[in-house]
């Protein structure tokens, strides 16, 4: 019987390996059932052309398959498993309810979360509804109108810190402040308590930043998810050496654990906020979930989605919509007018209903970003300017605005 030396079983191995890779590629490139559409061949061949533009380039890679589909045309194949597609007609058709057709969540798009036990990155449609229903509720419009009081009290916090700051010469950064505000409105809703980010020095600069690193988080992730069990399990300060941006992910989920884990305390002590329903407090207690929903880790997980959406992507537009403001007088002006004719001469706080009538304050989206850079829909798309939905025929726009998406999966803040 031969046996072979051990330099030689390295090579047999490599050249195995080799004939292994060489048949995958082929396979990818020629063989598979997306061979026939159009895209980048090395996107087609490995996920590594995705890597790169996530991961090294920094998350730049929605923009890359906007120059593919200039390229290309509206179909591109941007993996070796995925088809992508930019046509605004087509949108309602892929988006659909769940009386259209069962939605499976595309697993590698949610594997940077982790486990996939919060709403967001569910996979199964029957578990996914399930999860949704529970928290669904929290967002409708009725309900999140039962909250404003503790929205307007917190805008007031903020109101009179710059009042205080008002001539001093000192620089608000907004990037740092509008987060500060909202996380805090969020958690109170969330748990019942604020973290107090308001009242932190020079509006928590850190805190906006931990977040965003943790963002690059799930990037890394997608691509090794492996590696956030083993992190996990590795002592947090030689994390934060190694790999800060992960630390910073693991800070938060952390961050999250000590919140749900209060409620249970509260719950177990009979110490549920008077007046006031929070979304955790009545997770625990909702009898339509199965005891394995109500664990603290899961809930953990889904305070982490609820946290994230509920104050980044509120306070990013916030920052955005301040600077175009202020940059365009004329904006600013008509803005300031309006206010001034619905705004209470005693001081007094102006309830959300009356505002959203103000003409210059219903039409507020979010970037969606190859829908939403359409030439064809939206000439000029990076300028802001309001009248395009003041028009006699922007109505008809208003159904490829999909910042919060469409069907079954469509997020729970669009109320």
């Amino acid at each position: 019987m031969a046996i072979f030396s051990l330099r030689e079983s390295c090579m047999l191995s490599a050249c195995l390996f080799l004939v292994y890779i060489a048949s995958l590629i082929v396979h990818r490139l020629f063989l598979s059932p997306l061979a026939k559409f159009p895209g980048p061949k090395l996107a087609a061949a490995t996920l590594w052309y995705e890597y790169y533009y996530d991961v090294v380039k920094r998350g730049r890679y929605t923009w890359k398959i906007g120059e593919l589909h200039a390229r290309y045309g509206p179909i591109v194949r941007i993996s070796p498993y995925e088809l992508h597609i930019d046509d605004p007609e087509f949108y309602d058709e892929l988006y659909v309810g769940p009386s259209t057709r069962r939605t499976l969540k595309y697993e590698w798009s949610v594997r940077g979360f982790g486990p996939t036990n919060f709403t967001f990155s569910t996979i199964s449609h029957e578990l996914h509804r399930s999860r949704r229903g529970a928290v669904a509720p929290f967002f409708s419009k009725a309900l999140v109108q039962q909250f404003e009081p503790s929205v307007q009290a917190m805008i007031q916090k903020l109101v009179s810190r710059l009042d205080k700051l008002k001539d001093t010469g000192t620089i608000i950064n907004m990037i740092d402040m509008y987060p500060c505000l909202t996380s805090d409105v969020i958690c109170q809703y969330a748990f019942g308590a604020p973290y107090g980010y308001l009242e932190m020095p020079e509006f928590a600069p850190l805190w906006h930043k931990a977040v965003m690193d943790a963002s690059e988080g799930f990037h890394f992730f997608k691509q090794f998810p492996w590696l956030e069990t083993t992190l996990r399990k590795t002592p947090q300060p030689i994390v934060r050496k190694m790999v800060p941006h992960l630390a910073s992910l693991f800070l938060l989920t952390d961050m999250i654990q000590e919140k749900v884990d209060q409620v249970q305390v509260d719950l177990a002590e009979q110490n549920k906020p008077d007046g006031q329903r929070t979304i955790f407090h009545d997770l625990f207690t909702d009898d339509h979930l199965i005891p394995e929903e109500k664990l603290a880790e899961r809930l953990a997980a889904e305070g982490v989605g609820i946290v994230s959406a509920g104050s980044m992507t509120v306070a990013h537009t916030l920052s955005v919509i301040s600077y175009h403001i202020i940059a365009n007088p004329m904006i600013l002006r008509k803005l300031q007018q309006e206010l001034a004719a619905a705004l209470p001469n005693d001081g007094s706080c102006t309830k959300w209903s009356k505002l959203e009538q103000l003409p210059y304050l219903t039409p507020v989206g979010m970037t969606s970003v190859l829908m939403h850079n359409n030439t064809t829909l939206f000439p000029e798309p990076q300028t802001f300017e309001p009248e395009r939905w003041l028009q006699s025929d922007s109505a008809r726009l208003r159904k490829y605005i999909v910042a919060f998406s469409k069907g079954s999966r469509q997020c729970l803040g669009i109320k």
